[in-house]
């Protein structure tokens, strides 16, 4: 399966002018896929920018090159010397390319776009210049002018600065390749990440875009994060490949490993259950920087760097008896038990807004008997383990038939024999 690579890029930055040549040379080198995204520098709720004072150069000072100077030089390219337009917006332009995608022809218009206004000058933003720039592009025009004149594809086009930064993008062009973004950057370091990506098997950008609620109401009780669990399993559902105490790591492959840092990436924090955390390697160091590991007995992998770095948190109910490594802090709720939905409040206040679980079945199971999480992920990794007494994605109390909780199917992806499946908790 081809890399794709998404791509976060304004028409009017001449920055993503040397983006457009350095993506078609990815094409060519390494047979990637682009996937553009339109982010627009200024939209409407945003103000041009005033000009500011230039300072005078002395007379005798050399010149210096700019970093964009710096940058066409090495890439070998100009940017062209005509009139172009100013204070042009570009959210109907994005939105064509939108349109383009659903006809296959995104890198055909993209160019065309990118060279119209450029090399040509034109006004790129104007529906009835788009058409035209188009024409032979895009096969049926009217449906592309129905489509920008309708805002068909406006929740595309995301806006700077706040949604942008949202979404981890800074600058434009900004480049996703694997699990890592490189903005503004010569060809040279975007091949090396690129043969980075692929030769660890990161050839996935799966759920990249997921953008999850920031918090949620629970009906009867106080907010809390939006919660998602993210865990793979083999076909007949069990979660480990040996003991209850050992690592996993051989269960899923690389690509579900990138999947798992990515979305502990989308979350504001990361929680897990104290038995799966002794399962993980020692040296696991998520990158979301709170992080909560949930005991009931308060006995705890105190070696485990994931409580050593970020801003760790232990989990336990009144009664356990807990030893605090490092710098974590403790969040006590319950007597003998934790009290999930105290425990959550308590995360919301703490500024936990999108809260990634990780296992175990047991943890889980006391969300879903709750009825507290919001989504589930889930790669099925084409293995079989067997055996009566081996944790599955959730084991816990069984739910009356009444009570069943049911899930939407969000997406499903299949990748070098594994299925990777999103649900969507049916409210």
């Amino acid at each position: 399966m081809a890399l794709t690579i998404k791509v976060a890029h304004d028409f009017i930055c001449p920055w993503c002018w040397i983006g457009l040549f350095q993506a078609q040379r990815m094409q060519r080198e390494f047979g990637v896929k682009i996937d553009w995204r339109g982010y627009e520098l200024f939209p409407k709720s945003l103000d041009w920018p005033e000009a500011g004072p230039t300072q005078e150069k002395p007379a005798d000072k050399p010149d210096t090159p700019s970093r964009l100077a710096l940058m066409l030089a090495a890439e070998g390219l100009e940017v062209p010397k005509i009139d172009r337009p100013h204070h042009m917006r570009t959210y109907n332009t994005h939105q064509a390319v939108e349109y383009a995608k659903t006809e296959g022809v995104q890198d055909a218009a993209i160019e065309a776009l990118y060279r119209a206004f450029w090399e040509g000058g034109r006004n790129i933003n104007d529906p009835h210049v788009i058409s035209d720039i188009l024409r032979g592009i895009v096969h049926d025009l009217d449906a592309l002018a129905y489509a920008i004149k309708n805002d068909k594809f406006g929740d595309q086009v995301v806006d700077f600065d706040d949604d942008a930064y949202a979404r981890g993008v800074y600058n434009v062009p900004t480049f996703f390749i694997g699990s890592d973004r490189y903005a503004e950057q010569p060809y040279g370091i975007l091949r090396k990440a690129l043969v980075k990506a692929i030769e660890n098997g990161s050839s996935t950008t799966l759920y990249e875009d997921i953008h999850f609620p920031a918090g949620y109401s629970t009906p009867g009780h106080g907010k809390r994060p939006y919660i998602f669990i993210n865990m793979v399993s083999t076909i007949d559902g069990k979660i480990i490949t040996g003991e209850r105490d050992e690592p996993v790591d051989d269960l899923g492959s690389k690509t579900d490993h990138a999947v798992m840092h990515l979305l502990e990436s989308k979350a504001d924090a990361v929680l897990v259950g104290a038995n799966s955390l002794r399962a993980t390697p020692k040296s696991w160091n998520p990158k979301t920087h709170k992080r909560i590991v949930v005991t009931k007995s308060g006995n705890i992998p105190a070696d485990a760097e994931f409580l050593h770095h970020g801003e760790p948190f232990v989990a336990v109910p009144g009664s356990a008896n807990v030893k605090l490594p490092g710098k974590a802090a403790i969040l006590r709720t319950g007597t003998n038990e934790v009290d999930w939905e105290m425990l959550l409040e308590r995360l919301y206040s703490l500024g936990v807004r999108r809260l990634n679980v990780l296992g175990g079945s047991e943890i889980n199971a006391a969300l879903l008997e709750r009825d507290l999480v919001d989504e589930l992920f889930l790669t099925l990794a084409p293995k079989i383990k067997l055996g009566k007494d081996i944790p599955t994605y959730a084991d816990g109390n069984p739910l009356p038939r009444h009570k069943i909780r049911s899930y939407d199917l969000v997406e499903h992806h299949a990748v070098d024999g594994e299925i990777f499946l999103r649900y969507r908790r049916k409210h």
